[in-house]
């Protein structure tokens, strides 16, 4: 075992306080579990659903970002059971959610969903994050042949894992007011779109744009020119111990898919890892409530990258609960 891993640490043992704090969420939510139907065609991303329910919203003369934060959430407690569902801050939001979700997935379903982790006394935990691998105006994957998050699923089989409950929980919020945050932003990505596409100086001569530099440009291109989502990727991790940071890697693997090899940008993989066991509890925290709280170093994506974060899967694993046929 290296130095660090003996001085840091990445999970905790909750107390019963603690559990009991963990076991709900700060703020109003409205939670809709989303039942997928089943042996039914599934869209491969949610875009018309994204776009459906996004909010711009601004104060202080259009300075401050006052857009609703919308959570989407996978969730297994155990084995048997894995549920989707989105929760947000708004009962009118909530309609519009069930609104706009049953007309891109017809025959879906909703039932009330939970809020907080599925800890108890006792219970270890941990978790991790998602962020880009590269700066964020470069895209993710977005065109798929299947739901990407069908890659998750596989992973949460339901003889996988047995003894390990999770949350997966995706946060975004649109990308409006903040004048001087969105000014540095695109300047720095027309930066990069303005050196993509000149001459190469060499040590012998220059060279012009290859094609791949050529569609590298115009893809940061067409993400700096559209609506964007402030996003935030996190898993919590319940009952895995010293196996907390093999889970979090696993999890993560299931991401791979949104690799976008034409960009090069990925999801690169954090492990919260802490001095203090305070830290950890934090975390935890933020998660149950849906809080951003500056853990998840979050990106800037798409409308259709977000479409593909939130997709909703079309394998038949028998620990999916299906709309009822």
């Amino acid at each position: 075992m290296s130095l660090r891993n003996r001085i840091y640490q990445d999970h905790i043992t909750v107390t019963e306080e603690q559990a009991q704090r963990l076991s709900y969420s700060t703020g109003t939510w409205y939670d809709i579990e989303v039942r997928p139907p089943k042996n039914k065609d599934v869209p491969t991303t949610l875009r018309e659903f994204a776009a459906g329910i996004r909010e711009l919203q601004t104060k202080w003369l259009k300075i401050r970002n006052a857009s609703p934060t919308i959570a989407f959430e996978i969730r297994r407690h155990t084995p048997d059971k894995l549920t989707f569902q989105f929760s947000t801050p708004t009962k009118r939001l909530e309609r519009k959610v069930r609104t706009q979700l049953s007309n891109q997935v017809p025959g879906v379903e909703f039932g009330d969903g939970v809020e907080g982790l599925p800890v108890g006394e006792e219970s270890t935990a941990g978790g991790g994050f998602l962020t880009a691998g590269r700066r964020d105006w470069y895209p993710f994957r977005t065109d798929f042949d299947e739901p990407p998050v069908n890659s998750l699923v596989s992973t949460f089989h339901r003889h996988a894992m047995q003894n390990t409950s999770f949350v997966v929980q995706v946060l975004f919020k649109p990308v409006v007011g903040e004048r001087v945050q969105r000014w540095l932003w695109k300047k720095q990505a027309y930066k990069q779109i303005q050196y993509l596409k000149k001459e190469k100086e060499q040590l012998w001569g220059s060279r012009s744009p290859t094609k791949r530099e050529k569609r590298q440009a115009d893809s940061i291109e067409a993400k700096a020119g559209n609506s964007r989502f402030h996003t935030t990727i996190r898993f919590a991790v319940i009952g895995a111990d010293e196996y907390t940071k093999s889970r979090v890697k696993e999890l993560a693997g299931a991401y791979n898919t949104y690799e976008n090899p034409e960009t090069g940008q990925y999801l690169d993989t954090v492990t919260v890892e802490a001095l203090r066991e305070q830290r950890i509890f934090d975390f935890l925290q933020a998660v149950a409530d849906r809080s951003y709280s500056g853990w998840g170093r979050r990106f800037q994506s798409s409308l259709d990258e977000l479409a593909a974060f939130v997709s909703l899967p079309s394998n038949s694993r028998e620990n999916i609960q299906f709309a009822q046929p």
